[in-house]
């Protein structure tokens, strides 16, 4: 893959705001140019599924705008029958403000926005996005797209992208991203404020958390790489004797809604 995500798991659970980044896809690299059947490199597997006949290919790879990531993108052609790319199971369920971008490119000077992206939540009914882009000298090239129109919240978006057969025109896209605002960030900070953990670092081999309704929680410690270690009911405190020096993420789960705060074992 083009993108090596460090510590991900820690960054996005420790990130409180309400502007979250929801889905991206740089669809990874390619040698030759190859079905999006047989492609086996791309950012995101399951639940997320890609299909379509439009291919994977390295040549005129994306470029010229902040966050082009090069390699392979999606050439979706103009030809008969008409070749598109059908994205779904992204989770979008509890996002308002929902905004795609993605790097786009057109074979000819004359181009615009032929290239339909669409919606759905059922992959029944499709809802076209719109957009334009420069047309004329020199803009066949790259560029950061920001379709405008309503995207769904849903447990199942789909995203699509043909090219009709009579466009005579050949687009790439690349670097996919979809971003919202979180509808649950309020009850996760006022999460955040009910529940202290101290002390922090930890020295003891114990870590408290003030819980001023005695709650009944669900605890689960994970280490950096997203391994869970433990998992247990608890109150006020739990254990971590035995665990080795560094960092680790604990959840606290209550009535369905939970957050994640960092420790420190010493």
């Amino acid at each position: 893959m083009k993108k090596i995500l460090l510590f991900s798991m820690l960054g996005f659970a420790l990130n409180m705001n309400a502007q979250s980044v929801i889905f991206e896809e740089d669809f990874g690299i390619v040698t030759a140019n190859t079905n999006i059947a047989d492609h086996t490199d791309f950012e995101n597997g399951a639940p997320i599924v890609f299909t379509g006949n439009a291919t994977l290919r390295n040549t005129t790879p994306s470029t010229g705008y902040t966050g082009a990531s090069g390699d392979a993108c999606v050439f979706i052609g103009a030809a008969t029958p008409q070749q598109s790319i059908t994205i779904e199971g992204i989770n979008t369920t509890n996002y308002t403000d929902l905004t795609l971008t993605l790097g786009h490119y057109k074979g000819t000077n004359a181009g615009s926005n032929e290239l339909a992206i669409e919606v759905s939540a059922d992959g029944t009914a499709w809802t076209e996005l719109t957009y334009t882009r420069p047309t004329g000298t020199n803009t066949s090239s790259w560029i950061l797209v920001e379709p405008t129109g309503t995207i769904p919240a849903t447990s199942n978006l789909r995203l699509r992208f043909t090219n009709p057969s009579d466009s005579n025109v050949g687009f790439r896209i690349d670097d996919l991203k979809l971003t919202g605002v979180d509808a649950t960030a309020n009850t996760k900070n006022e999460l955040k404020d009910k529940f202290k953990i101290y002390p922090n670092p930890i020295a003891d081999g114990m870590v408290y958390i003030t819980n001023q309704n005695n709650d009944e929680l669900n605890i689960k410690l994970y280490d950096i790489t997203g391994k869970i270690l433990k998992n247990v009911k608890a109150t006020d405190k739990v254990s971590v004797q035995g665990f080795s020096t560094g960092i680790y993420l604990m959840k606290i789960e209550l009535n369905g809604q939970s957050i994640t705060k960092k420790i420190v074992v010493k």
